[in-house]
């Protein structure tokens, strides 16, 4: 167990004010939630938003609503390389998981495939059972929605933007979470912004606006305790999650930091006050982010972009934007184990980025049996994230640069 300064993966600061405003918005109540709300309408310009409490809870909602648009569809289509919760969140909705590969220099869909894909499902016994597409903007990557858009043919079909890791990017001067059909973004700790746990819902589409208000009548609240444990981890967030202090909660087995995990018992519950609380001066904080993030993004990429294996075109076409992490590709299996194993003896927040493709989690492997995505499983083995958040100092940086150039070399 390593004791001393250790760099989280990925970091959204909190600190004692944030916490103080959370606690007046706990006073203020139901106003604090309806100004969060109008404040992000306006923003993004869309005439309907709900706050919920997480990103996982947000697609599940979606997903719930548009079944009842479309019973006799029941497929979400997603990209085999993603975040658990994504078909966890698919799973908890009662529906299924349809799974198409990658383009490995994008992580976004392989746009080929997609197309078979969807004129496949055409044509079996005439009936179409995709109910959704998500295409997905991992680490702040932004996916081209526009081309699953052109792709799809089939306006029932809803296209779901799942922004979770990019809020507050833009992509030719739109902001990103507003080019689906309907968007959501994560509130958790270690997204761009976060109030702990949460997720936001964006659409200007009617239709799915009235469902989603049915289904948010029967969400429940959070309770005194639960507001009370958001409280007590705010606390201990602005203080732990610094890296002085960031290895106790670490090497606490139960709290499973770091850890991927496949888990669709979540619960579904409306935001609290505390959490809208946390939100005062939410854009101002997060472009200030977001720039720190795109900063210490420019310094990765001019310290690799000479190794053209390593700085992959993901990295150089998107420069311009931030990373929540920086995606780096390791093909070397010794040299990607060693890097991660150095990493974690140092504290320098390197890590895995998912460790699997969607087919082969062990509880949806059944579903996917005798079918494989070669991309997405290969990715898997190779994407490293390196930490770009407010916490990382010079000498960290000049370390992880150290560890990264040197392994590359062997």
């Amino acid at each position: 167990m390593r004791i001393g300064r250790t760099l989280p993966p990925a970091a959204t600061p909190i600190y004692l004010k944030d916490i103080f405003s959370g606690l007046k918005g706990l006073i203020r109540g139901s106003k604090e939630i309806n100004r969060f709300e109008s404040e992000l309408k306006d923003h993004y310009k869309v005439k309907h938003c709900f706050l919920v409490s997480s990103g996982k809870a947000a697609l599940t909602i979606i997903l719930k609503a548009l079944h009842e648009l479309y019973p006799e569809r029941n497929e979400v289509l997603i990209p085999a390389f993603t975040c658990y919760s994504v078909p966890s969140a698919i799973i908890k909705a009662g529906l299924k998981v349809k799974l198409c590969d990658i383009n490995p220099e994008t992580l976004d869909f392989d746009f080929e495939q997609l197309r078979k894909i969807i004129s496949l499902s055409k044509t079996m016994n005439n009936k179409n059972s995709i109910l959704a597409i998500i295409p997905t903007h991992l680490f702040g990557l932004p996916a081209d929605v526009d081309q699953v858009r052109k792709i799809k043919d089939d306006d029932k079909i809803s296209i779901i933007e799942d922004a979770a890791q990019a809020m507050g990017g833009t992509l030719k001067r739109k902001k990103i979470g507003t080019f689906g059909d309907i968007g959501f973004f994560s509130l958790g700790r270690g997204k761009a912004f976060s109030t702990i746990e949460g997720g936001i819902i964006l659409t200007n589409n009617n239709s799915m606006a009235d469902d989603i208000t049915s289904q948010m009548k029967r969400l429940p609240a959070y309770s005194v305790l639960e507001i009370l444990k958001l409280v007590i981890v705010s606390f201990l967030l602005s203080i732990f999650m610094r890296p002085a202090l960031f290895w106790f909660p670490k090497s606490i087995p139960f709290l499973k930091l770091g850890q991927t995990l496949f888990e669709p018992g979540f619960p579904l519950k409306k935001i609290s006050s505390f959490q809208a609380g946390l939100t005062k001066n939410w854009l101002v904080r997060l472009k200030e982010m977001n720039s720190i993030r795109k900063q210490k993004s420019n310094f990765f990429f001019e310290c690799l972009k000479k190794n053209n294996n390593l700085a992959s075109s993901m990295i150089r076409q998107n420069k311009n934007n931030f990373f929540l992490r920086f995606p780096l590709k390791i093909y070397d299996k010794q040299v990607f184990e060693r890097i991660l194993s150095k990493s974690e003896k140092s504290g320098l927040g390197i890590m895995s980025a998912y460790p699997n493709s969607i087919n082969h989690i062990r509880e949806l492997e059944y579903f996917f049996e005798g079918k494989n995505y070669p991309e997405a499983y290969r990715i898997s083995k190779q994407l490293l994230t390196l930490p770009v958040h407010d916490f990382i100092s010079l000498s960290d940086y000049l370390k992880i640069k150290k560890l990264i150039c040197i392994e590359s070399r062997h």
